[in-house]
């Protein structure tokens, strides 16, 4: 499991740097955020999920056409005791207009889970599609600024249906 979260975020790093110019304006989000999952059927019985927090960082590149990687922690995924890893890569195509930039984001990744499994069973690493949006204002007080960011995430075969959950993220915006 270490080895496939190891791969993913190589890949997406080399990825970065073949399609991100070096002139091109960098950042990194330091975020935090919530989750809120929908239902799911196991054993023929719908089970409640549990809203959950998560955070971690972004690390993007780009005006226009950009690209971004996303690593992100879960304390309690789905249900108490449940944590999850997840590692995504995305391209952001942004509207720069001065410190404001609203940006719409897709992507691909893995989700890793581990920890307690109390009402749902393991899990394990699944691959993940993630689509959204949210805006930067950016340079607020010299480097720092601020980013808000709403995303769904797709989990295809989470006990055999799609495990769909939404996330809202604010996180402190730093350029270079």
């Amino acid at each position: 499991m270490r080895k496939l979260l190891a791969q993913a975020i190589g890949s997406g790093l080399l990825l970065a740097c073949v399609l991100v110019p070096r002139s091109s304006a960098a950042d990194v989000t330091l975020f935090a955020g919530i989750q809120n999952p929908g239902k799911l059927t196991v054993n023929n019985l719908v089970r409640e999920t549990k809203l959950g927090g998560v955070f971690g960082a972004r690390f993007g590149a780009g005006r226009v056409v950009g690209f971004e990687q996303t690593l992100a922690f879960s304390p309690n995924f789905l249900e108490s005791g449940r944590r999850a890893f997840n590692t995504q890569s995305n391209l952001q195509i942004g509207i720069p207009a001065g410190r404001v930039v609203p940006y719409l984001t897709a992507g691909i990744g893995l989700i890793a889970t581990y920890g307690e499994f109390r009402n749902l069973g393991d899990i394990g690493t699944k691959f993940t599609i993630n689509y959204g949006g949210g805006f930067k204002l950016r340079n607020l007080a010299g480097p720092l600024g601020v980013r808000f960011d709403i995303r769904g995430y797709s989990v295809p075969g989470v006990f055999s249906q799609t495990l769909n959950f939404v996330e809202g993220t604010a996180g402190l915006l730093f350029t270079f």
